[in-house]
């Protein structure tokens, strides 16, 4: 029966359920998993002024608990907690938290609580607990059949993602969600592992998840109207078949992007498409994706205090007519096939247009293009130059005390200490 998979069998599944190396390239990012942890929790520790470290909601009401060892005939409570994420998922509400403990669980799960800004809700890990959310094997074996088998099938039927959120002011975090990309047909649209859909997302806060071998995306915004949300203190890694397939997949206005460690997506890191406004995208590590770091398609975009490292077609790609009056400043890029590039499918009427970069780091052997026509412009302050990273080989991408990025860069409209902030992921400037 589906969900009488055991946690151990599923575990176990999930930590190697096939041919993971089929989809292994040779610009991915293949450190040591302790190197891995090591740097995303230096990135969710990282101290940006004037923002809180903690971007949990405050909340008052209930508390729930779910167990694998619980029944969801019972009550919620810490002594009597629920088995399954579906049955908590559906009874949150608002100014509630649902605590997970440790162990598996499965998905598709679905939130549906709108909730308002002052009584937001949230489903957390409970803290110091590995919480894995993945499919049953039965689940994987009936969508195979439902679809006719085979290793790849011609639809753009999405597969259910582990969790959907229609809800609003939902906070979900520090999950380990495991995709199932090697053992679901591939499709145009495989599986997420968070989606934000039916309109659902405004003021919802996904924070401190790993998130990998997903078939589709990490993290989507399905195009239903989300908007203002925070992604932020993710570890989305080892996601996709083809280039449809991204870290994350924003094309939602005013959302935030902070803090996240995006490895070895099959399309972008961060795709900002089709043409979401004032995207935010600040202090992420986007490393070893088969095609840019980040994708910037929409008006007013602001690409900041990040690194870009050796993705297959370069650092962030400034993507036709819609990308428009941004910036991309402060950024460190360590990119052989180029820091910026620019589309306009051969159409003038599609040229990016009014796009300012400056200020940034490329390190040697990492080139600028020239800027596309349409008032795009590259500014006189990129500096060709040795970031001096502590140990960019083991993943750390702090940079000394005489790095030439301190005290380097330019005021983005973020809060930083000094007089000037530094290029790269600190903020403290001299």
């Amino acid at each position: 029966m589906p969900g009488q998979q055991t946690a151990a069998h599923a575990a176990e599944q999930a930590a190697a359920p096939g041919n993971r190396e089929r989809f292994e390239k040779p610009w991915h990012i293949t450190l040591p998993r302790e190197k891995l942890l090591a740097a995303w929790q230096y990135l969710k520790a990282l101290e940006v002024p004037g923002i809180p470290v903690d971007q949990r909601f405050q909340i008052t009401g209930e508390a729930f608990y779910v167990s694998p060892a619980g029944d969801d005939a019972a009550d919620g409570s810490k002594e009597h907690p629920w088995r399954t994420l579906a049955h908590a998922a559906k009874r949150l509400k608002p100014n509630t938290v649902v605590y997970l403990r440790a162990g598996t669980y499965f998905g598709p799960a679905e939130i549906t609580a709108k909730c308002p800004a002052d009584k937001p809700a949230a489903l957390r890990a409970m803290p110091g607990e590995e919480v894995l959310v993945t499919y049953t094997e039965e689940w994987v074996q009936d969508m195979r059949a439902k679809l006719g088998g085979g290793e790849k099938v011609d639809s753009e039927h999405h597969y259910p993602p582990l969790i959907s959120v229609s809800g609003t002011y939902v906070e979900i975090s520090g999950l380990h969600l495991v995709g199932v990309r090697d053992r679901l047909p591939q499709n145009k649209y495989s599986e997420n592992g968070i989606s934000l859909a039916g309109a659902g997302g405004e003021g919802c806060r996904l924070l401190y998840n790993e998130i990998e071998y997903v078939g589709h995306c990490g993290i989507k915004e399905m195009g239903h109207g989300g908007r203002a949300f925070l992604v932020e203190g993710n570890f989305v890694h080892d996601v996709g078949h083809t280039f449809h397939d991204h870290g994350t997949y924003l094309p939602a206005d005013d959302v935030t992007v902070r803090k996240n460690l995006f490895l070895n997506a099959t399309g972008w890191g961060v795709h900002g498409y089709s043409s979401p406004k004032r995207l935010l995208v600040t202090h992420n590590i986007c490393a070893g994706n088969d095609n840019d770091g980040i994708i910037a398609a929409g008006p007013e975009f602001k690409v900041a205090h990040n690194i870009l490292f050796k993705n297959k077609q370069g650092g962030v790609f400034l993507f036709r007519s819609g990308c428009r009056n941004g910036l991309v400043a402060n950024n460190i890029f360590v990119e052989p096939a180029g820091a910026v590039r620019y589309d306009c499918c051969g159409d003038k009427k599609e040229y990016p247009t009014g796009n300012l970069v400056d200020f940034n780091c490329l390190a040697p052997g990492t080139r600028l293009a020239e800027p596309m026509p349409g008032e795009n412009k590259h500014g006189p302050h990129n500096l060709t130059a040795d970031p001096k990273f502590l140990a960019a080989q083991d993943g750390d991408f702090r940079v000394a005390g005489d790095s030439p990025c301190r005290g380097k860069g330019m005021d983005v409209g973020l809060k930083f200490a000094g007089q000037a902030p530094d290029i790269g992921l600190t903020s403290g400037g001299r």
